[in-house]
């Protein structure tokens, strides 16, 4: 199991409408929609890390890996530092079906199939429990498919908006 300081409320807490969403996930959720084309997502190739300077910090990949049993795991090819730092670790590289944390973990590995199977585009708030102050943050989860179809990896953001 990895051991990192997962969330006291675990994510996600609720869907949000993508007119409450902080400005920087909305360009986000632009920059992503400007990759996409008629019937096509973009790939991780098309994502310019140049492009998204601003929020590097606050970027993860997450790549869905094909399972011999037809399952899938999931795991952090990019693991941004201010993720890092909620965290205590840096995950890149390690599985989500490995966070010690149980529900956060479950939680996560259903969002992720959510994605994989519908496409959908998750707007979420949710809130961390560090140094018993509540951290409000906002995400968005955007799918990305090599060959423009099949999703093969997953994009997401985590801004922290409120200190409570």
């Amino acid at each position: 199991m990895i051991d990192t300081a997962a969330p006291s409320t675990p994510p996600p807490q609720g869907p949000i409408p993508e007119s409450e969403l902080d400005p920087r996930l909305k360009a986000l959720l632009e920059y992503w929609r400007g990759k996409c084309s008629p019937g096509r997502l973009p790939a991780r190739a098309d994502i310019d890390p140049l492009e998204l300077k601003s929020l590097l910090g606050n970027i993860n990949l997450i790549e869905a890996v094909p399972q011999p049993d037809g399952t899938r795991r999931f795991r952090y090819r990019l693991f941004g530092t201010e993720f890092v730092f909620y965290h205590g670790g840096d995950l890149t590289g390690q599985w989500v079906d490995q966070i010690g944390n149980a529900v956060y973990r479950q939680q996560l590995v259903g969002l992720y199939e959510h994605v994989i199977a519908t496409g959908a585009t998750p707007m979420l708030s949710y809130d961390y429990i560090l140094d018993s102050r509540r951290h409000r943050f906002q995400a968005v989860i955007l799918p990305l498919a090599s060959d423009g179809r099949e999703i093969d990896m997953i994009l997401s953001s985590g801004l922290p908006v409120g200190i409570y």
